[in-house]
């Protein structure tokens, strides 16, 4: 069988003449036109030509390819028709053939030409050996068989994987979808279809080649760190060559660590069999990317499922057999799987869908993730009413599974048309088994991030469940810490950057929201035409779509997650989402419950007042409330922490308890604006609150601009902050208070001049039992304080006051003041202590209260105050600071906020705290930058 048009040589050679060099196309490619004309000059000596080390090794079964000369440096040789045993003596050095074991060896590329069988059936069986880094090559029909009773022995490695793609990637061309074949295992496992098990001959949908029987234990070889791309040809509208085909394949087959990519049917089917599979990565395939039927009853954990938008069907479709009666029933165990749902249409006018059962499978499930997203269809159907049947008698369960989708469920529903008459509510058969979720999943691409539920919530002891199972104790194929794609994939790791994706144009409010009529013209934005809002007590998970059309209307006062730990909700916010809120509003989040918003630097997560987004008004302090979060942590204000309830300055919500390290979810890449209403005197509404927020909550890449009250304040807890930009707000940009523990790295804070008071105001407690006492952690501050004139509240721009008895620990801290001569041009202290309360004077002689590796650049650099006398002189702020290691006062030049990177004061003198506290990034500056590189950039909104 030739190689079709792809290797008719003038076609190659006009092809190349038109785009060559090569060099830019990513290996060295070598074609034989057959143009060139020698005449060989007669030897006076006759000579025996000597064979090279691949003549011998390979010639007894394959020949050198007269197409390709060399493909990234090497020999191709080319493979066709039946591989079967020889007699002849071996000729294996790196690779070759000794009686029925062949050996591919990597010393050259591999070409099939046309469909290349190993073996005959369950006859002149063959052992196919592929060395690890070994590359083969598929025309447009061919496809390589491991026939029955054959093996394929591929065991590649993570550093040299086995390759499989087609022949135009080796002239240099883009790999695409159904380029050639792909790999067919053929083995003598049950299947469904054969009545008689002993006698089955059973015939594989292209080239009608044998399968099946009566050996469950089956072994058809090994396949290990194989990649399979570009395959998929379709010979029919019913005959399409998947990426791997295993047909009746048996248990003793060992398979892990295989990708198919870019397939043009499905990545993987099963035609019944028992064959199991682990590490399994399924990329943008462009049916189904895992297919079983015919009784498939083998096992598949750490699965990761990555469907292509407007270019793939369904992640998993499940079926058996027609007739219940078929024996065996299809019925694999699956265990960890993260499948990305993709949006849209294929071309074939299949929609992007999650999981099908159908057609009588049964299945055992745990730890499945499945993610839609805004036009993806739904992510789990259940149909058919011998799949029915299965659901109702525990032939069919899902068990410690999430689904986080916009559509979650479809149900089974009767169709005479179809012939099904049982109905199934798939939503309540899910919840209703054993630790299933349905809410955010909380990932970054495919990984979960430290506080997703995924990491939690998983089955245990999978192992002792089924011993083809590993023990992996979390929902999904990826523990958050350990990436097994690594060094052997395509197509995740290897990619450039892609470009920022528009956001999508949303045609209706998300569940939980109600659509509001969009008058022309009244937002400044005039591509909004969708406004949803937002109101009362949210009691279930609800997901604010980003689309370009649309903004989140916060009304109606308090909008309140959840129950106080009761009726606990999720409020997932999309990157590139916008909130507005109107004057009296704002989220505040109740203990046990979660905000997701995952925002990105491309598409940040806006929060701001509705002035400033309606035509012809404009956004200033003050004019809604902000974001309050409540948690389960410590605060020293209850004496009793597993009775802890206390009230929040506005709204009297509860917060408080015993576990610091409880997760409220995450903030990345937020900006809040203009919050922090005025309730009297006392109560001031900051711009995000956290109320005893544990540990387990990740808060990362977030901005406070001119806040009525403190940009961000802390009451207890133990969260940590990174990458925090704190702009123009009025009172304190940064406060504490009640025992907060937690770190924060790299904060940026200024101040507008006559409408701001401190950076950082740190308070613990006034009664001396009170525990626990305020420590934080904090390094790589930048400072830069407002003039000493007056807000409105009759407070001047000022650096750090440490009081209250707060304890703390900074490090490469910089303090740069206004340099004026005058109260109105210049900042008021930097850097003050106040021992009113003795518990700070303790503090700092017992070194619990430090400040090394910083500067302060300011007129009036200290102050120490205290209203009692008896402690007046007990603390002298400048002999504290200047005793201790690294600090100086000295002079520092800031181009907004950035040193130069040759300013030998600040870069190369900070403190590395990462070597001792894996939270804090390796440093060696002090300040927020490092001369380089502004972490702000993309995401954050730049006052004027």
């Amino acid at each position: 069988m030739e190689l079709k048009n792809l290797f008719k040589l003038t076609a190659i050679s006009t092809a190349l003449a038109a785009t060559l060099g090569l060099a830019g196309c990513g290996g060295d490619i070598n074609i034989n036109t057959g143009s060139d004309t020698v005449t060989p000059t007669p030897p006076t000596t006759p000579t025996t030509p000597t064979e090279s080390a691949q003549q011998k090794s390979y010639s007894g079964f394959a020949t050198k390819s007269t197409t390709f000369a060399s493909v990234d440096g090497k020999e191709v040789w080319e493979l066709k028709g039946t591989l079967a045993p020889s007699t002849a003596a071996s000729t294996i050095s790196t690779g070759g053939q000794d009686g029925d074991k062949i050996v591919l060896g990597n010393d050259v590329v591999w070409l099939l030409n046309g469909a290349v069988v190993a073996g005959g059936d369950n006859e002149n069986s063959v052992e196919l050996a592929i060395l690890p880094g070994t590359k083969i090559l598929g025309g447009s029909d061919s496809y390589l068989v491991i026939s029955r009773g054959s093996k394929i022995m591929a065991e590649g490695t993570a550093t040299a994987p086995i390759v499989f793609t087609s022949a135009e990637t080796a002239l240099g061309q883009a790999g695409k979808a159904g380029q050639w074949g792909g790999l067919v295992l053929l083995g003598n496992a049950p299947v469904n279809t054969c009545p008689d098990l002993a006698n089955c001959d059973a015939s594989f949908e292209v080239g009608n080649y044998n399968y099946g029987g009566d050996n469950t234990q089956d072994n058809s070889g090994v396949i290990q760190y194989v990649r399979v791309e570009f395959g998929g040809f379709k010979i029919n509208d019913t005959q399409e060559m998947n990426g791997i085909s295993f047909a009746g394949v048996g248990s003793g087959t060992q398979v892990d660590h295989i990708q198919v990519h870019l397939n043009n049917d499905d990545g993987v089917e099963f035609w019944g069999g028992n064959v199991s599979i682990s590490n399994v990565v399924l990329t943008e395939n462009f049916d189904d990317s895992l297919d079983w039927t015919n009784g498939w009853q083998g096992s598949a954990q750490h699965v990761y499922i990555r469907q292509a938008d407007n270019g793939s069907n369904r992640g998993i479709e499940a079926d058996s057999n027609k007739s219940a009666s078929a024996t065996p029933m299809s019925k694999p165990t699956l265990a960890n799987i993260t499948m990305q749902v993709a949006n849209g249409t294929h071309a074939g006018g299949d929609d992007a869908e999650g999981i099908l059962f159908r057609v009588g499978t049964g299945v055992t499930a745990y730890n499945l993730l499945v993610k839609g997203d805004v036009d993806s269809g739904e992510c789990l159907e259940v149909n058919d009413d011998n799949t029915v049947n299965n659901a109702n008698t525990g032939e069919l369960t899902v068990e410690n599974s999430l689904i986080d989708c916009v559509e979650p469920f479809k149900n089974a529903k009767p169709d005479a048309a179809e012939g099904r008459t049982l109905a199934l509510d798939v939503a309540a058969w899910f919840n209703g088994q054993e630790g299933n979720l349905v809410g955010a999943s909380d990932l970054t691409d495919y990984m979960p991030n430290t506080s997703s539920v995924a990491l939690t919530a998983g089955k245990a002891d999978l192992s002792n469940l089924d011993d083809r199972l590993v023990d992996a104790e979390y929902i999904g194929a990826f523990d958050g810490t350990n990436d097994w794609t690594v060094g052997w994939t395509t197509a995740i790791h290897d990619d450039a950057t892609p470009a920022p994706t528009a956001l999508p144009t949303l045609t209706s409010c998300p569940v939980g929201t109600t659509a509001e009529t969009v008058v022309a013209g009244l937002y400044k934005d005039d591509a909004v035409t969708l406004v949803c809002t937002l109101q009362g007590n949210v009691l279930s998970n609800t997901t604010l779509l980003a689309g370009q059309n649309v903004m989140y209307k916060i009304d109606g006062g308090a909008v309140v997650v959840g129950g106080d730990n009761s009726n606990s909700a999720t409020l997932a916010i999309q990157a590139g989402t916008k909130l507005f809120a109107t004057d009296n509003s704002y989220i505040a989040i109740s203990r046990g419950s979660k905000i997701m918003a995952q925002g990105s630097a491309t598409h940040p997560i806006e929060m701001t007042s509705q002035q400033d987004v309606i035509a012809g008004a404009e956004g200033a302090r003050g004019q809604w409330g902000g974001l309050v979060i409540l948690g389960n942590g410590l605060t020293n204000t209850c004496p009793d922490k597993n009775a802890c309830d206390a009230s929040f300055e506005v709204g009297d919500f509860p917060y408080g308890g015993n576990d610091n390290t409880d997760n409220s979810g995450q903030i990345s890449y937020v900006v809040i604006k203009y919050a922090g209403f005025k309730v009297n005197d006392t109560q001031e509404m900051n711009g995000i609150s956290f109320a005893a927020v544990g540990s387990g909550t990740q808060v990362d890449h977030i901005q406070v601009h001119a806040n009525g009250d403190d940009g961000v304040e802390f009451w207890g807890g133990a969260v940590n902050l990174k990458y925090v930009y704190l702009t123009h707000n009025f009172d304190d940009s940064l406060d504490w208070t009640n025992g907060w523990q937690g770190k924060a790295q790299f904060v940026y804070i200024t101040h507008e001049d006559g409408n701001a008071n401190r950076g950082i105001e740190g308070d613990s407690h006034k009664g001396a039992t009170d525990t626990p006492v305020s420590k934080p952690k904090l390094a790589n501050f930048t400072i830069l304080p407002g003039a000493d004139i007056e807000n409105a509240s009759g407070d001047k721009g000022e650096g750090i006051l440490l009081r209250v008895a707060t304890a703390g620990e900074l490090y490469n801290v910089l303090v740069q003041g206004r340099k004026g001569s005058t109260s109105t041009t210049e900042s008021g202290e930097c850097l003050e202590l106040d021992g009113s309360y003795a518990g700070l004077v303790d503090n700092v002689n017992d070194n619990s209260l430090t400040m090394s590796h910083s500067i302060i650049d300011c007129n009036e650099p200290f102050k120490y105050s205290s209203d009692n006398a008896a402690t007046a002189d007990a603390i002298n702020v400048e002999t504290w600071f200047m005793g201790q290691e690294g600090n100086a006062t000295t002079a520092v030049t800031l181009t907004d906020g950035m040193p130069a990177t040759t300013d030998a004061a600040l870069i190369g003198t900070g403190k590395d705290l990462s070597t001792d506290d894996n939270f804090f990034e390796s440093t060696n500056f002090i300040g927020a930058f490092d001369g380089q590189n502004d972490w702000r950039q993309g995401w954050a909104y730049f006052p004027q």
